[in-house]
């Protein structure tokens, strides 16, 4: 029996599943295909999320309290290496002064449980798709199966790769790639632990950390009182040999003596995932009768965790696009014109700040730092005026070009007020008052 559908979704993860949900809401006849039985972790990182991305979530009604359940609120973010530490406040936007390190099992099985109560929304999980449909150069449907299943075909109006990083479907339409960069290569791995012990006693938080050579370490607290501890950095020094994953892991860890010390009695609650050589990039975002959205369309590397971001703001504008294109307020070649350029507007900036950081941090590492230069990084790590532009980058109340032109002056005041700071602390010690 043919079944016809408005639009098809390969992919019930993040984008996937809130672009279900959008277009569900619109009025559209929708089937949400997932291959994995949810919950189950992703390869892709242990994320961490802002308000920026709770208001997408906020948009589409999923409940904060099933997606982030048992998950404590995040407010600071540290950088603790040799140089000094720096701590960000994280401020306020859109009403929230915190984010969450979700557990993606949770987080995304939460989301695809929520597209499928909304109304003309159907989700089949362990289903694979094979194969798109063709009537000459226009996708018309997918050719999949459930697990255990025979073949069918399943018939759309648009097909909308989800997949992720491999997208099927992009591979299938032949989806072109634009803004290719795989000059510093990064690959990641991560697990999740309990009873690791805690930073300090002033509440959950997230911690960047030196590691060794060309990578770096995050320690999250995240879900039902476990710790997510993450490893990115660059692909030829993130390459355990086969079958010894977990091993290198371990080795990698126990060479930063803060984070082992740390994880002293914690037992690993996961497995070891990870991702190898990160893309960079975008894809044509769709053709005649398909469209790509999140990883599919667009990816880039980790290290500003902004990726579950990203995945939601291209599903709700394509979500736009399609409902331009239904109610012809545009064609669909312009339609995909539009979503192209909307999404663009809101990453490319982002993108670029990371390809910068990911040389600088984690390719540049090897590089010894001067004396007197060691002591000016200090002063611009515990720099105010870098803490906010900091916080409100990672809020997105500010965007990254801006952030980039801002940078020389916040370092030109920070080796000012640095100074002064130390010579308050001076007098602080010698018991003379000081103000401010």
């Amino acid at each position: 029996m043919e079944q016809h559908y408005d639009v098809i979704i390969v992919g019930g993860r993040p984008a996937g599943s809130t672009l279900a949900a959008r277009l569900g809401k619109q009025g559209c006849r929708v089937l949400l295909l997932e291959r994995a039985d949810l919950p189950s972790l992703p390869a892709a990182s242990s994320p961490i999320i802002y308000s920026p991305a709770l208001k997408l979530l906020d948009e589409i009604g999923a409940p904060e309290s099933a997606y982030a359940r048992n998950t404590p609120p995040i407010r600071r973010m540290v950088a603790d290496n040799r140089l000094g530490s720096m701590t960000i406040t994280i401020p306020e936007a859109h009403g929230r002064d915190y984010g969450y390190a979700i557990d993606r099992a949770r987080f995304d099985a939460a989301l695809f449980d929520h597209a499928c109560t909304v109304s003309g929304v159907e989700g089949r999980q362990n289903y694979s798709v094979i194969d798109l449909l063709w009537d000459g150069d226009r996708v018309t449907g997918v050719v999949g199966k459930a697990h255990g299943g025979q073949e069918e075909h399943l018939y759309a109006d648009l097909v909308v790769g989800a997949d992720g990083r491999f997208s099927l479907v992009a591979r299938k339409a032949g989806a072109k790639e634009t803004d290719v960069h795989n000059e510093n290569p990064t690959s990641l791995l991560y697990a999740y632990w309990k009873n690791v012990r805690p930073y300090d006693n002033q509440g959950a938080l997230a911690v960047a950390y030196e590691g060794g050579y060309g990578y770096g370490l995050l320690v999250m607290d995240s879900a039902d009182g476990t710790t997510a501890v993450t490893m990115e950095g660059q692909a030829d020094v993130m390459e355990p040999r086969a079958g010894a994953t977990q091993a290198f892991y371990l080795e990698k860890l126990q060479a930063n003596p803060k984070v082992w010390a740390r994880l002293q009695g914690a037992e690993m609650v996961t497995k070891v995932h990870g991702m190898r050589r990160i893309g960079n990039l975008y894809r044509q975002p769709g053709g005649p009768g398909w469209a790509l959205v999140g990883d599919a369309y667009h990816q880039h590397d980790p290290l500003d965790g902004q990726g579950i971001f990203n995945a939601l703001f291209s599903a709700k504008s394509l979500a736009w696009a399609v409902r331009y294109a239904r109610r012809d307020q545009m064609t669909w070649e312009e339609a995909l014109a539009w979503y192209d350029e909307t999404v663009r507007i809101k990453t490319y900036g982002m993108f670029r700040r990371t390809l910068e950081s990911v040389r600088d941090n984690l390719y540049n590492n090897n590089r010894e730092v001067p004396g007197w230069a060691v002591i000016g990084l200090r002063w611009l790590l515990e720099d105010p005026a870098m803490h906010e532009m900091m916080g409100k980058l990672l809020t997105r109340q500010i965007p990254a070009e801006m952030a980039t032109i801002a940078t020389p002056a916040i370092l030109a005041g920070a080796l000012v007020r640095g100074p002064l700071r130390e010579f308050r602390k001076r007098l602080s010690q010698w018991g003379v008052p000081t103000a401010g």
